[in-house]
């Protein structure tokens, strides 16, 4: 039996079931591996305080400052396991992570996901393509970090800087997802890596029949467009506002189901720009919605919007293909591994208002909308679960066992 540990910020916790590290981790379990699942403890976030057994994944909450989480250290000292799984270059667990598993002999693998989200690659993370930094210093080596910070005089960037980095450089092996990523992490960092894509369960829970309520009492509209994500200019999400304004103007009404994550100032901006257009009788805005309310609006939804200038991958395009439902997504690179136009889904400019509002008004021309559930049914048996598990389970089998 192989011991595999899994460091991530993320999960395990109900809204992130399809993220890919929680995937490998039930996939690694049912394969007959011992898994522990090693991420953040919250205090202010009930899901992320007590160590459990989720979904058949042993999980241990560690807390961390600045990098350093004396309880991760500690249990995969005492553990001992073969492999360390490092994920997501902004993890504060992951300097941690590697020391001990160089500490126990173990072999680490860091996968990579959104490359470009990183403050030291890129100027802007919400607009990260068009912002890629001239002069890029990813600190990776202690004496580079000692040498830079005496010439600095700043501690906590230099710092955050190498223990960001450092893993990802000392890593045995490499992940990343997609073909761009790989070629910005050679080409940036000079690293290379085994590209092993995302994928996503092919099924999805039952749910009821009956019609959610807003916060506010109004009832969902029987007709609409779908939109979830974080408040982030990187999401795209003020495109889809002005496209709806453009729309209007046209004469042509749509109503959008807009939920979110995001903290009550970050929403503000969302509704303020709402008001600013006069759209609050056609966007509905829900918060932190559970997993059968999100299949729910993915099941009954028009359309769901990807309007995104950068994502690492992109789960809403496949749950919304899992749910049967069209995409419109955006022509940033990720995308153009699965959105094909007119095929598996309606693809428009990033932050182009105009091409989205013409491509919602494409989704009534006849036989599109099932020309792209069509298609995008064929896409993702592509990108399945199981595919992403069968891609770590090969890379673990070229390690040797102790």
């Amino acid at each position: 039996m192989k011991k595999i540990a899994i460091v991530t910020p993320f999960g395990a916790e109900e809204r992130l079931d399809q993220f890919a590290e929680f995937i490998v981790a039930q996939g690694l379990v049912k394969r007959g591996c011992d898994v522990r699942y090693f991420t953040y403890r919250i205090k202010s976030n009930p899901a992320y305080v007590k160590d459990e057994c989720y979904k058949g994944v042993n999980t241990i909450r560690c807390s961390q400052k600045l990098g350093i989480a004396p309880r991760l250290v500690w249990n995969i000292f005492v553990w001992r396991p073969e492999v360390v799984i490092l994920n997501h270059t902004r993890s504060y667990l992951n300097l941690c992570g590697y020391f001990a598993a160089k500490l126990v002999g173990a072999k680490t693998v860091f996968q990579v996901v959104g490359f470009l989200h990183d403050d030291y690659v890129v100027e802007d993370r919400d607009d990260p393509l068009d912002h890629i930094r001239n002069e890029i210093h990813l600190i990776h080596g202690f004496w580079d970090f000692l040498k830079t910070w005496m010439k600095t005089r700043s501690f906590k960037s230099n710092w955050e800087n190498f223990l960001f980095h450092m893993p990802l450089y000392r890593s045995d092996k490499r992940v990343t997802i997609t073909q761009f990523e790989r070629a910005a992490l050679q080409r940036i960092a000079g690293l290379d890596s085994e590209i092993i894509p995302w994928g996503v369960h092919l099924d999805m829970e039952k749910v009821g029949e009956s019609l959610p309520v807003m916060k506010d009492g109004r009832p969902l509209p029987e007709n609409y467009l779908f939109y979830i994500g974080q408040v982030k200019r990187r999401k795209g999400w003020d495109t889809i506002i002005q496209a709806l304004d453009v729309l209007k103007r046209e004469g042509v009404k749509r109503n959008l189901v807009f939920v979110t994550s995001s903290s009550p100032a970050e929403f503000k901006e969302a509704e303020d720009m709402v008001k600013s257009f006069g759209l609050e009788d056609q966007v509905y805005f829900m918060f932190r919605i559970s997993n059968p309310e999100r299949e729910w609006l993915y099941n009954r939804a028009t359309a769901t919007l990807a309007p995104s200038r950068y994502e690492g991958f992109g789960l809403t395009v496949f749950e919304s293909w899992v749910a049967k439902v069209p995409v419109l997504g955006t022509d940033i690179p990720v995308y153009s591994d699965f959105m094909f136009d007119g095929d598996t889904a309606l693809v428009s400019k990033k932050g182009d208002p105009e091409s989205m509002a013409v491509n919602i008004k494409r989704l009534d021309e006849p036989g599109m909308r099932e020309r792209l559930v069509q298609g995008g049914l064929r896409m993702v048996k592509e990108f399945s679960a199981e595919r992403v598990v069968d891609g770590f389970w090969k890379l673990l089998e070229e390690f040797p066992r102790k």
